[in-house]
């Protein structure tokens, strides 16, 4: 996915999944639930924006379809298109740099 045109979103605006009528591939059931189980991962630690999304898709873990497989894909060329996007936070003088404290009493 090196070469993948990025996108704005996380999932495409008025996109509803649905369940699967038949029995899901192995390999696509497999698939999914590596690449949902790396994108839950992301929202822990780095990336709550896109928890939402990656949650509403986790539902359909069990029977996924080559669909829901697509959109999990079309979150990972979100992160692409996203991936220089920081919170930086600057003292009075514009210098670079955070302190915190923290009582554990």
């Amino acid at each position: 996915m090196e070469n993948a045109n990025p996108t704005r979103t996380p999932l495409p605006a008025g996109y509803k999944p649905t369940a699967n009528k038949g029995e899901a591939n192995s390999t696509i059931r497999s698939q999914f639930q590596s690449v949902i189980g790396s994108l839950l991962y992301l929202c822990l630690g780095t990336r709550p924006d896109i928890t939402f999304p990656v949650i509403k898709l986790s539902q359909y873990g069990t029977n996924p379809t080559q669909k829901h497989l697509n959109k999990a894909k079309y979150i990972i060329r979100y992160l692409i298109g996203t991936r220089k996007y920081s919170l930086i936070y600057k003292d009075k003088e514009g210098e670079q740099g955070f302190i915190a404290y923290a009582d554990s009493d």
